[in-house]
């Protein structure tokens, strides 16, 4: 039997794009696993120093909130719920009750001073930050 160098070369080609492929997929996931595991961690090391912040408590669906936080220059911490220190975070802001997604909590010296939760659109979350005055509030922090 003989061999077909460009059958040969087709396939080492064909093992490269995979492994290249594999590789590149793995570190994108890492990334933005990483992403949310530091918002995540961040959270709990601000509730521990007792720190003035915000958090957007979400399940994926949290856009119009996270628009209309950006469009106001609010800066804020992204935590889902199907994180592992969710439970923990929960118990540490004293909240007893079933957080209907996304929400907003405004933590001051690690109390929460507002929250508001089942956010439908853009324009609630707004009228949030301006009834409540919390531009003012992060920025008393700095």
């Amino acid at each position: 039997m003989y061999r077909n160098e460009e059958v040969e070369d087709i396939k080492k080609k064909m093992l490269i794009c995979g492994v290249a492929f594999v590789f590149v997929l793995l570190i994108g996931l890492l990334v933005v696993l990483n992403r949310f595991r530091f918002d995540e961690a961040s959270v709990l090391k601000e509730l521990q120093k007792k720190e003035t912040f915000v958090v957007l408590i979400h399940n994926g669906n949290y856009e119009k909130c996270s628009e209309a936080l950006n469009e106001m220059g609010i800066s804020y911490y992204l935590f889902d719920v199907s994180s592992s220190s969710y439970d923990e975070v929960l118990t540490r802001l004293h909240i007893t009750y079933d957080v209907k997604v996304p929400a907003i909590y405004v933590i001051e010296d690690g109390e929460v001073v507002f929250n508001i939760t089942n956010v439908s659109d853009k324009k609630t979350v707004k009228e949030f930050i301006q009834n409540n005055n919390i531009s003012a509030l992060l920025e008393g922090d700095e």
